[in-house]
């Protein structure tokens, strides 16, 4: 893959409401002299809830010592560990918000019902006929479904993201930190005084098991293509390219759909067929039930909203094509 200037939007969303704002974080900003006397008075030392916890400073991985830990454990090499995590490029760990129980909002998928999207992803299948003929005839599974999943995640590659990829999946595999896990659990109480550690324990520990062997394969993926891995640009969720792919999908799944050598998230003809393979390799077909369709989508974007707004953009994106060749048949002389 030539990764070129891991589901965005729903990706996303999902981050959003991973790493929320921090209600009440230190924001810089010098305090009264009085209320500074008050504090020097107190024999209790004021609970740190600024953005960085103190180790960051003088860490030698710049504060990212926990998931350092976590992949040295994975036997991942150190001279790959110390090229990202001495990294200055990629900014020092911070304290990351994560919610117990994130919801996402249906109304983000709303727009896409729209016939501008149906005519963008019509638009897209005719101008690789080719491709997605030969998709349909090997792995069977219709060019509508794998359109609509490329307008929906990025446009079909208008927005792919600009973010450094190593540095949020970092975040999201780190949530188990043990300052963070503190952190959390104040934050967590403001709101719901019943919450315990357990409970932000078992939620991290979800990230952690999700996102953590995303860096050794992202590691992989600049290896076997020449990559720097900090210039891989992606999602504020770790997804990259046309499909938004994390990178044990583009490892499990990417395919070189122009016979070129190189496979390309960013590149139509890879995106379209590894897309595709996704799909295929977990049973879709355009002839099995809407129930086991939805449970295939649901793989890719585990979200009733997502797989809603996927189903109605691939019947509107082959409305679009039926009219097209409906009137290219009125339209032709009769012989």
């Amino acid at each position: 893959m030539t990764l070129r200037p891991l589901h965005l939007l729903s990706l996303l969303v999902l981050t959003i409401s991973l790493l929320c704002p921090l209600p009440g974080a230190a924001q810089g900003k010098a305090k009264p002299k009085a209320q500074a006397s008050k504090i020097q008075r107190s024999k209790k030392r004021p609970v740190n809830l600024g953005n960085s916890p103190p180790s960051a400073a003088t860490s030698r991985y710049r504060g990212w010592d926990y998931i350092v830990g976590r992949l040295r454990e994975r036997n991942v090499n150190e001279v790959d560990i110390v090229s990202i995590y001495q990294n200055p490029s990629l900014p020092r760990f911070t304290y990351i918000p994560f919610s117990l129980a994130p919801r996402e909002n249906a109304s983000i998928y709303r727009n896409f019902s729209k016939p501008v999207f149906a005519v963008r992803g019509a638009t897209f299948v005719r101008e690789n006929r080719d491709v997605f003929g030969r998709i349909e005839e090997q792995l069977k599974v219709p060019p509508e479904v794998v359109a609509a999943i490329l307008v929906i995640e990025s446009g079909i590659g208008k927005n792919t993201g600009k973010e450094i990829i190593a540095y949020r999946l970092s975040r999201l595999a780190s949530t188990c930190d043990p300052d963070n896990l503190k952190h959390n659990l104040i934050i967590q109480r403001r709101n719901d005084p019943s919450v315990t550690m357990d409970d932000v324990k078992a939620r991290c520990a979800y990230l952690e098991e999700t996102f953590l062997p995303e860096i050794p394969a992202l590691i992989e993926i600049g290896k076997r293509n020449q990559v720097p891995v900090l210039k891989v640009q992606g999602s504020s969720a770790g997804a990259f390219g046309l499909p938004q792919f994390l990178p044990t999908a583009f490892l499990r799944f990417g395919m070189d759909g122009d016979k070129n050598g190189i496979v390309s998230l960013y590149h139509p003809a890879d995106a379209a067929w590894s897309a595709a393979n996704y799909l295929s390799s977990y049973g879709y077909r355009d002839d099995i039930p809407e129930a086991e369709k939805r449970a295939v989508i649901w793989r890719y974007n585990k979200s009733d909203a997502y797989i809603d707004a996927v189903l109605i953009l691939s019947r509107g994106i082959r409305r679009e094509l039926d009219a097209v060749v409906n009137a290219d048949a009125e339209s032709s002389p009769a012989l």
